[in-house]
């Protein structure tokens, strides 16, 4: 016998989404503080970002993707060393 449990409903207007941490999906940020901690020697960080899934070339496919999940809201960040690579550049 499966117990399911009873479906919670969600207000009007609730907003159904997903969120993103940029380092950890756009790959290759290799001016970020967190890159160069990742590849550090004795870095407690197990499993580097690298290539992560290459959101910041395919980021339409992303955004396909959300939509085709019926999501309507989506919040995500944008690595602070693309948009200064060097101290004081942008």
């Amino acid at each position: 016998m499966t117990n399911t449990p009873a479906p919670v409903p969600f207000p009007e207007g609730f907003l159904w989404g997903a969120s993103t941490a940029a380092h950890q999906i756009e790959g290759n940020n290799t001016n970020s503080d967190w890159w160069i901690k990742e590849h550090s020697t004795g870095t407690h960080i197990q499993e580097p970002s690298l290539d992560a899934c290459d959101s910041y070339h395919r980021w339409p496919e992303d955004m396909d993707l959300l939509a085709s999940l019926g999501f309507t809201d989506y919040r995500f960040s944008v690595e602070w060393a693309r948009i200064e690579p060097v101290e004081g550049s942008f």
